[in-house]
């Protein structure tokens, strides 16, 4: 009877061609994606590929490409093309593994490309003992059945699982793009209507300030975080040059109005807090002044802005003991340089804390100072006044994008570095009398290795017997 036609539809949702379509329509938006930096804002994008450059990349969403609808549909595609795939092929496999090895006739054995001949003594039962506990040594467990003619067959398997490795890929797959899906921003706030799900945002976050929202890239609109972030400090280091060389923020998480949290984010080293993620990506000149002051026995970090209107302001703060601290810039001038090439801010300083009198003391803009009193030493400096430029993502997807990567490492390591490999041993009584075991394999993949374990086995096993 002829097999049974395959629906057209399935058909074509289960091949290789559309495989292939769906992966290079993929890995050429992907290039897309990279050429065309992603949510820049829209004058950005007017000045790099001009107004219609700009307005196709509007039209397209290819500021957003990897979260948008039409990119998550051929994600959707590609992952229904593995699925029907599999479920196509699967079965297949699943029979060839289980398959009963038995059963294959002498025949069968004797016309396989790897064989080889031994004579062994004894009865064919003890011959029959003596292979297995042979293979079993070598780690090959065996099974038998015997037959109607006296003969006996022994068979052996290793890594049988290997025929699934490609499906674990597969599975590896739908799980990344799975991981995509749900940590997509587009997903949460189209489909799932709920924008605090998943998102991707930033927030420029000057110095002192603390916010409770950021600004989606998908839209520019404000997301609530659930939570409070301040940031406490902003510090740059520099190349001998003037270029940045590093950049850090003190962030503290509030809730309730109370501190959570506090650490340091740098490139490379953000802050993770009920899923919500915060990278340093950049910084911003406020172009205005700011205090810094440190007490060097606590390791504390103050920071307090000064309003170029108002520079002579006081500022307190409280010291651990319950007292409080105070200090102002009392004058201010500007002092030209000695190579006379600028000038820079010469600053007359006034500060108390909770023993001893004030202090007056002089010090120059962007030159640190170390400032003794009689219970504490603090490391004063007047400086740019910084914003710390975050982005914020919160993808509920990423431990399944992770579990998907670990599990295609498992799969591709069957696929490409394992192979199924089969041994039979055929005991017979000979037409002169003599016992003679007949060894036969095969592998899947690597049949030259594979011929090297099987010589080794069958001849050794041949010469042992002798």
């Amino acid at each position: 009877m002829a097999a049974k036609a395959k629906n057209s539809v399935w058909a074509f949702l289960a091949s290789v061609q559309l495989a292939l379509i769906l992966i290079g329509l993929l890995a050429s938006t992907s290039i897309i994606g990279t050429v065309v930096q992603q949510n820049k804002p829209p004058e950005h994008y007017v000045e790099t590929w001009g107004k219609t450059g700009a307005a196709v990349i509007d039209a397209l969403h290819l500021d957003n490409m990897y979260n948008s609808v039409w990119f998550l549909l051929m994600l959707g595609a590609f992952s229904l093309n593995l699925t029907v795939c599999s479920i196509d092929r699967l079965p297949g496999v699943i029979r060839q593994v289980r398959k009963d090895n038995l059963d294959n006739s002498p025949e069968q054995l004797l016309k396989m490309k790897l064989r080889h001949h031994a004579q062994v003594g004894g009865s064919v039962e003890d011959a029959a003992e003596q292979a297995a506990g042979w293979l079993g040594d070598k780690g090959w467990k065996t099974s038998r059945r015997s037959s109607e003619d006296g003969s006996i067959l022994l068979f052996a398997q290793k890594g049988a699982w290997a025929r699934y490795g490609v499906y674990v890929v597969h599975i590896s797959i739908l799980i990344i793009l799975l991981g995509a899906v749900i940590g997509s921003p587009t997903v949460a706030k189209k489909i799932l209507k709920n924008e605090q799900f998943a998102f991707k945002g930033g927030v420029m976050l000057p110095q002192t300030r603390a916010t409770n929202r950021i600004f989606s890239h998908v839209d520019e609109s404000e997301i609530s975080l659930g939570f409070t972030v301040r940031c406490d400090f902003f510090d740059m280091h520099f190349y001998d040059n003037g270029m940045p060389k590093d950049y850090l923020s003190g962030l503290t998480v509030l809730e309730d109005g109370k501190e959570v949290l506090t650490t340091v984010i740098k490139v490379n080293k953000p802050l993770t807090y009920k899923g919500v993620t915060f990278y340093q990506s950049s910084y911003n000149d406020m172009h205005s002044p700011i205090i810094h002051l440190t007490n060097a026995a606590t390791g504390k970090k103050m920071a307090f802005p000064v309003h170029p209107q108002q520079y002579d302001k006081t500022h307190s703060w409280q010291e651990e003991g319950g007292g409080q601290g105070m200090l102002r810039i009392q004058a201010a001038e500007s002092i030209p340089l000695p190579d006379g090439k600028g000038s820079t801010t010469q600053m007359q300083i006034w500060m108390m804390d909770a023993q001893g009198p004030p202090s007056m003391f002089s010090i120059f803009y962007n030159q640190p100072v170390i400032i003794e009193r009689p219970g504490a030493k603090y490391e004063l400096s007047i400086g740019p006044h910084y914003a710390t430029g975050l982005q914020v993502a919160k993808d509920p997807g990423v431990w399944w994008v992770y579990s998907g990567c670990a599990l295609m490492l498992i799969g591709l390591y069957a696929a490409f570095f394992m192979s199924h490999r089969k041994m039979w041993v055929l005991i017979r009584r000979e037409e002169d009398g003599q016992t003679e075991a007949v060894f036969a394999g095969t592998a899947n993949k690597n049949s030259a290795g594979f011929a090297e374990t099987f010589s080794a086995l069958a001849e050794n096993f041949g010469r042992k017997s002798n």
